[in-house]
C-alpha cells in the first residue's frame, strides 16, 4: 500500500500498490463475478478501498476502445474517462475541489463505507484534443466483500440522451402551450368582435383552440406523470359538478355530435377532497374512448356510487371489446384506432393507480357493453401523493 500523505480536496489520495492490485485483480477472477459483470447491460467495474479499479466488463472495455484488461488495472473512474476535473485535483480523481460536488464520488464513497447508492454525474471530458463533452451518467455503487477484502461493483449507465430529451421536451411544450394560448385568447377576442356573419366561423375556430391547448397540456401532464415530476393538489370537489363538467367538456366537439353523454350521480352534496385536474383528465379521457366506440344516436354514460370509504365513477358505452384486445387496454401506444393512438386508457391507468392511489379497471360483456370504472378510497387517495 502507498504510504505517501498526499494531499486532498475531497476524497483520500492514497493508493494501493502494484501488488496489492494484481492480488484483487486476481481475486476477482477466481469467482464468478466476471460472469456477472459481463452479463449487465451497463458499464460496471470492480473498485477497491481507494476507488481504483480492480476489473472491469466487456462493457466498459468496450466504451474504452481497450482490449487488455490490465490497461485498466489501478486507475480511478474518472481517469479512465477522461474527466477534465479528475486532472486538476491534487491527487487525481476523487481530490479536487469539483470532487465534492460529484455525484460519482459520492456514490463510490457511500459505498465503500458499507450502503448502496444510485447518485447523477455530470462529467465533462476531452474524448480528443480540443473536443470537449458532457455526459449525464447514472451511477451506482454495491459493496461485496471477497475472502475479507472489501470491494465495490460500481456500474455506470449513460443517461445524456434522455436528459437532453426531456429538456427539448419542456422547452417544447412551453413555447407550443404559450403560442396555443395566444391563439385562444385572441379568439376569445375576436368571437365578440367579428361581424354577425363571421361570428359562427369564429367560435369554431375559438373552440378547435381550446381544444389544442386542452390536448397539449394533457400530453405534458402525461410525460410529467411519467417521469414521477407531476405534482397534485388537494381541494373539495363536489362530485355533481365534477360530472358536469367532463361531460359539458364534450358538448360542442365533433366527436360527440349524434351522441349523448348522461351523467347520473346519487352523490351527496359533501365534497370530497381531491385533484381536480387530475380526476377529470382521467374521467375525460375514459369518456373520449366510449365516445369514439360509439355510434350515432348513442349514449355514454357517465356515473358514480358513493359508498361509506370509497367512490367509483364509471363510463360506460354499449359497444364490446373483442377477446383479443381486452389483456392490453391499459398497455402504452396499444390503440385499435391506428398508428400513434393508445394513450388514454394507459394515461388514465398511469394517473389513478400511481397519484390518485385508485384502481381502474373494465368489464365488457355482449348485451350490456363495456363499462370502465375508477374507484378511489375516501380520505386517502384523492388526496394525491
Amino acid at each position: 500500500m502507498s504510504s505517501d500523505a498526499e494531499e486532498t480536496c475531497f476524497a483520500p489520495a492514497t493508493r494501493a500498490d502494484d501488488a496489492t492490485i494484481e492480488r484483487q485483480y486476481r481475486l476477482v477472477r477466481s469467482r464468478d463475478i466476471p460472469l456477472v459483470l459481463d452479463a449487465m447491460p451497463v458499464i460496471a467495474l470492480v473498485l477497491n478501498q481507494q476507488r481504483q479499479a480492480v476489473f472491469g466488463n466487456r462493457r466498459l472495455l468496450d466504451a474504452l476502445g481497450l482490449t487488455d484488461m490490465r490497461a485498466v488495472l489501478g486507475r480511478r473512474p474518472g481517469e479512465l474517462f477522461h474527466c477534465l476535473r479528475a486532472t486538476v485535483g491534487p491527487a487525481g480523481c476523487g481530490t479536487g475541489d469539483f470532487c465534492v460536488h460529484c455525484g460519482a464520488v459520492h456514490s463510490i464513497l457511500l459505498g465503500l463505507a458499507g450502503k448502496e447508492s444510485m447518485r447523477e454525474c455530470t462529467m465533462i471530458r476531452e474524448t480528443d484534443p480540443g473536443t470537449i463533452d458532457t455526459l449525464e451518467l447514472m451511477v451506482s455503487s454495491t459493496p461485496i466483500t471477497l475472502e475479507g477484502e472489501r470491494l465495490l461493483i460500481f456500474s455506470i449507465t449513460d443517461v445524456s440522451h434522455e436528459k437532453r430529451r426531456r429538456a427539448l421536451e419542456r422547452i417544447f411544450f412551453h413555447d407550443v402551450l404559450n403560442t396555443a394560448g395566444g391563439i385562444q385568447g385572441l379568439m376569445a377576442l375576436l368571437v365578440e368582435e367579428v361581424p354577425g356573419a363571421l361570428r359562427e366561423d369564429a367560435q369554431l375556430v375559438h373552440r378547435v383552440a381550446e381544444q389544442l391547448v386542452e390536448e397539449i397540456g394533457s400530453q405534458r401532464q402525461l410525460l410529467a406523470a411519467e417521469s414521477n415530476e407531476l405534482e397534485t393538489q388537494r381541494v373539495p370537489l363536489y362530485i355533481d359538478d365534477l360530472l358536469s363538467v367532463v361531460a359539458g367538456g364534450f358538448r360542442n366537439r365533433a366527436l360527440a355530435a349524434d351522441k349523448r353523454v348522461e351523467t347520473r350521480c346519487g352523490a351527496s352534496p359533501t365534497p370530497i377532497l381531491g385533484d381536480p385536474v387530475l380526476l377529470r383528465r382521467v374521467l375525460g379521457n375514459l369518456v373520449k374512448n366510449a365516445l369514439e366506440a360509439s355510434g350515432p344516436g348513442e349514449t355514454v354514460t357517465l356515473r358514480c356510487d358513493v359508498e361509506p370509504v370509497a367512490v367509483t365513477f364509471r363510463v360506460g358505452n354499449v359497444a364490446v371489446l373483442p377477446e383479443t384486445v381486452r389483456p392490453r387496454v391499459f398497455e402504452r401506444s396499444f390503440s385499435t384506432k391506428g398508428q400513434g393512438r393508445g394513450l388514454g386508457t394507459y394515461g388514465a391507468k398511469l394517473l389513478t393507480e400511481r397519484y390518485l392511489g385508485g384502481t381502474i379497471g373494465f368489464t365488457s360483456t355482449t348485451g350490456q357493453g363495456t363499462e370502465f370504472w375508477v374507484r378511489l378510497p375516501l380520505g386517502q387517495s384523492l388526496a394525491g401523493r
